[in-house]
């Protein structure tokens, strides 16, 4: 299997795989097979990217990692491709078909690793929870475009997200939120922000109308983008936003950040998919997996057993001759509704996996297999093979 360049992943100076997507446990990537021969050779992105985890967590000594540049240096591996881009629109952002949630990350090597491989698989999309994962995050984004393969022609750069709290007790305008995210990170910014309301919000609709005239103050003042994000918007709220934001032009709503999965379902129950299609907000999907991986975990308590032997038998139909895992499906029956899942994680494993289910889609045929197992799952019926049953109840 040939794979670009950009998946050197740390160029020796970190412990390296080479990771198969085929012969992978789906229900526990930990067992993925790999090898100890480099994935591919990335001579500058990977061994920059490897010494700044290793400045923070230091597993290898300063001569290992000398040794480890002055191999990569001697070998002619030939200049760098492309990814294979799943590219789909979240509202006005074009990015990837699956996004990369990187909520824990403190810059160690296994996070360097999942970083290059998520680059090198084609994710665009990245979220950040926190400041400092932001300025992480822009770290490693200033090694790339100092890289060979940000010239390329076609090549899309990382697109960093950051979700903010706003509409607090504490009464502080989204100026000032902001500005103390700037701090907090150290003076990097996010390509965009993604503003989560604050949870049990009286008056939603005057909430709204606060948050688009501080959104909108903001952005004149130029320490907001003109394209925004939302967390956990239900139709109502998502709805009175736009309205609100719909005397600033200059201001568009890419995503609105939901749980949605084979297992989570609410969000087409109480018609938040429908409104966000309406609106033409995208949805970015959170948990796209189920809490705990329960869609395809068969160990979890609240998986569907049923569903999750559902989604193997789909796998064996659907490659075009390459077997597709139970998780990969379940992720693009997630893209096949419209939306981008969400992968949080930290091992470069889980990473390369997830990004199998980009470059191809469910036909309407087995999406519909899918859509009435999940039903009849909130209903209570699991059927033979069943399981507890993990769908959420409206």
């Amino acid at each position: 299997m040939h794979h670009s360049p950009m998946a050197q992943a740390l160029a020796r100076c970190s412990p390296l795989v080479a990771i198969s997507p085929t012969g992978c446990n789906p229900s526990a990537l930990v067992d993925c097979k790999v090898s100890s021969t480099p994935l591919v050779r990335f001579r500058r992105f990977g061994r920059r990217v490897a010494a700044a985890a290793t400045s923070r967590r230091t597993k290898m000594t300063a001569s290992a990692t000398e040794e480890g540049d002055s191999a990569t240096e001697k070998d002619d591996y030939g200049p760098p491709e492309l990814p294979d881009y799943d590219v789909v629109m979240l509202g006005p952002l074009e990015t990837s078909a699956i996004a990369l949630g990187v909520s824990g990350w403190d810059g160690n090597s296994d996070d360097a690793n999942a970083y290059v491989l998520a680059v090198d698989r084609g994710y665009v999309l990245i979220g950040a929870q926190s400041p400092s994962e932001v300025r992480l995050l822009k770290e490693y984004q200033g090694f790339w475009k100092g890289s060979e393969a940000a010239g390329m022609p076609g090549v899309r750069a990382p697109v960093v997200y950051a979700t903010v709290a706003v509409g607090g007790a504490d009464g502080a305008s989204v100026l000032d939120t902001l500005r103390a995210h700037s701090i907090g990170a150290g003076g990097a910014e996010p390509d965009l922000f993604c503003f989560k309301m604050a949870p049990n919000v009286t008056d939603p609709a005057r909430k709204q109308k606060a948050l688009a005239e501080g959104i909108k103050a903001a952005w004149e003042l130029g320490a907001c983008p003109g394209t925004i994000a939302v967390d956990g918007y239900d139709a109502e709220a998502l709805e009175a936003l736009v309205t609100a934001l719909c005397d600033a032009p200059g201001i568009k709503i890419a995503f609105n950040r939901i749980p949605f999965s084979l297992a989570e379902q609410r969000a087409v129950q109480n018609g938040t998919l429908a409104a966000c299609k309406r609106l033409g907000v995208g949805v970015v999907a959170v948990d796209p997996l189920g809490k705990g991986r329960c869609v395809v975990d068969e160990a979890h308590p609240a998986c569907d057993r049923g569903a999750a032997k559902l989604l193997a038998f789909i796998g064996t139909m659907v490659g075009g001759g390459v077997q597709r895992s139970p998780l990969q499906v379940a992720l693009n029956y997630v893209m096949s509704k419209g939306a981008v899942p969400e992968l949080t994680t930290r091992s470069g494993a889980a990473v390369w996996e997830c990004g199998g289910a980009m470059l191809w889609r469910l036909d309407d045929n087995a999406v519909s297999i899918l859509d009435e197992r999940a039903a009849a799952t909130s209903a209570g019926d699991t059927g033979p093979g069943g399981g507890t049953g993990g769908v959420a109840m409206a």
